[in-house]
């Protein structure tokens, strides 16, 4: 993958671009099945100009982790204000007999 300078400010589904140009890798037979298909991701979204929807649609997987696999390699921006690494837990439901 490089990072060169790209035309920022792109939208592309509802998602802004970075300034990050995808390039694959030339030797891909020996990774791991996880990064091969985070590396088809991004080379469909940046090079062949696949929409999100149907990347998600060719390779069978949730729209989620193809947005997600773009966020992490940096090809699109993260449009949630107040992203958090983890989730907080809050105990939404209460027993009744707690209160007993």
């Amino acid at each position: 993958m490089s990072n060169s300078a790209s035309p920022s400010g792109e939208i592309r589904d509802g998602f802004q671009l970075t300034s990050r140009i995808f390039t694959a890798p030339s030797d891909t037979a020996r990774l791991d099945p996880v990064i091969k298909r985070r590396i088809t991701i991004c080379n469909l979204f940046a090079n062949h100009r696949l929409p999100i929807r149907d990347i998600a649609r060719i390779l069978d997987e949730k729209y989620g982790t193809v947005v997600r696999a773009l966020i992490e390699s940096d090809l699109v921006c993260e449009r949630r204000k107040n992203r958090q690494d983890e989730p907080i837990k809050v105990e939404r439901r209460q027993s009744f007999f707690r209160a007993v």
